[in-house]
C-alpha cells in the first residue's frame, strides 16, 4: 500500500486549543518552543511524544510550536488543526517508495536526533527506511540521488529516501543538530541506522540520540 510521511509545524498561543482532535495515525511530536498539553499531557520545549491514538493540543505558554510527523495515505487531506489561536503549516509530504508496506505488516516509526560537530562531513551512507528531517540548529547540506538540500536554516525540512546513498555536511564554524521522523523495518528497534561502504572505524561519528520508536501495523483496508 502507498503511504506518505507528512510533516507539519503547529503553532499555539496561550489558551489556544484544538476544537476537533485529529484521529488515530502513526504520529510523532516534538515541542520546538514553548509549552503545550497534548492529550492532557504537559510537554515543554525539547520534549517529544508519540500521539498515535489521536491528537488534541492546548497552549500553556505565550507561543508554542510543535513539529509533527505522520504516516498517512497520499490521497488524504492535509491534517490541519482547527480551533481558536492555533495554526498549522504543512511543510512537506513525500511518498514512501523504498518499502513494501503490505496490508497487515508491522513497521517502526522513529523520532531520533543527530548532532554533528563543526566541520563534520559524513561518509556516504544508506538508511534502511525513508524519513523527513528538520534542522534544529546550525546549517546543513546534503547530496543524494534525485534530491539535494543546501544551506538549510533551523526549522526547514528535507527528505531522505533511504534507498539512495547520501552525504551530509554542516558549517566549519558551528555544529548542526537535526531531528528525523523515519519509517523503518521493526528489526531496527532501539538500534542506530546508517550503513557506510567506506566507513573508517577510527573516524569520529556524529552523535545519535533515540527519542521514540513507535510500532504500527498497516491497516487491512484502504479506509
Amino acid at each position: 500500500m502507498p503511504f506518505n510521511i507528512n510533516f507539519y509545524q503547529d503553532q499555539i498561543l496561550a489558551g489556544g486549543a484544538t476544537s476537533t482532535p485529529l484521529g488515530p495515525l502513526p504520529r510523532l511530536l516534538y515541542v520546538r518552543d514553548g509549552e503545550v498539553a497534548v492529550n492532557g499531557r504537559d510537554l515543554r520545549a525539547g520534549e517529544y511524544a508519540a500521539a498515535s491514538e489521536g491528537y488534541e493540543v492546548e497552549g500553556t505558554a505565550e507561543w508554542s510550536q510543535v513539529w509533527r510527523w505522520e504516516v498517512d495515505r497520499p490521497n488524504r487531506r492535509h491534517a490541519l488543526l482547527a480551533g481558536a489561536d492555533v495554526l498549522t503549516i504543512h511543510r512537506m509530504s513525500r511518498l514512501i517508495t523504498s518499502l513494501d508496506m503490505a496490508r497487515g505488516s508491522e513497521w517502526l516509526f522513529r523520532l531520533d536526533q543527530i548532532t554533528s560537530r563543526a566541520g563534520h562531513i559524513s561518509d556516504p551512507h544508506l538508511h534502511p527506511g525513508p524519513g523527513i528531517r528538520c534542522l534544529l540548529r546550525g546549517t546543513f547540506n546534503i547530496e543524494q540521488h534525485g534530491e539535494r538540500y543546501r544551506s538549510g536554516v533551523p526549522g526547514e525540512p528535507w527528505w531522505e529516501s533511504g534507498g539512495d546513498e547520501v552525504v551530509f555536511w554542516g558549517s566549519e564554524t558551528m555544529g548542526a543538530s537535526f531531528l528525523r521522523g523515519m519509517v523503518l523495518p521493526v528489526d531496527h528497534a532501539g538500534s542506530a541506522t546508517g550503513n557506510s561502504r567506506t566507513a573508517d572505524p577510527n573516524r569520529r561519528r556524529a552523535n545519535w540520540t533515540l527519542h521514540v520508536d513507535e510500532l504500527f501495523t498497516v491497516p487491512d483496508s484502504d479506509r
